[in-house]
């Protein structure tokens, strides 16, 4: 953590109704903000950190985390098609929000349990490298 600065004295006066509750971000990334939190706070996290509660709802994995995170990453830096690996997979989060917005994507995990577990909620798909798989008839 940092020391807030002397900014926070003159910026943190006069919230409106909307700084003073969650504000849900306008961009869709789906992070949201209060900033009646930060007004008692002497250190702060930098702002390139990006702290986030896991999310642990019918997932059996002690760290699972919002699907807002990784389809914010997904949007900024891919296209549909393209393939997102997460070489960390645990619950299989990313896989899970890259397959809804239409890229591949492949996970690594080490950890039996957690592997299985991403593979029954995923469905395989067959990918081709020239063209769609096709049954020919005999000639």
């Amino acid at each position: 953590m940092v020391p807030m600065g002397n900014w926070a004295k003159t910026r943190l006066i006069n919230l409106s109704e909307t700084d003073k509750e969650r504000d849900e971000s306008k961009v869709g990334s789906g992070f949201g903000k209060n900033i009646s939190n930060w007004l008692s706070r002497d250190m702060a996290y930098p702002t390139n950190v990006l702290h986030l509660a896991t999310e642990c709802n019918n997932k059996n994995h002690s760290a699972a985390f919002p699907e807002g995170l990784p389809e914010w990453f997904i949007k900024l830096f891919t296209k549909e098609g393209d393939t997102v690996l997460d070489p960390f997979m645990g619950s299989g989060t990313t896989n899970i929000v890259a397959s809804r917005m239409k890229r591949n994507s492949i996970g690594i995990e080490i950890v039996p349990e957690y592997y299985e577990m991403v593979q029954s909620q995923i469905e395989p798909v067959e990918l081709y490298l020239f063209e769609s798989k096709a049954k020919y008839g005999k000639t």
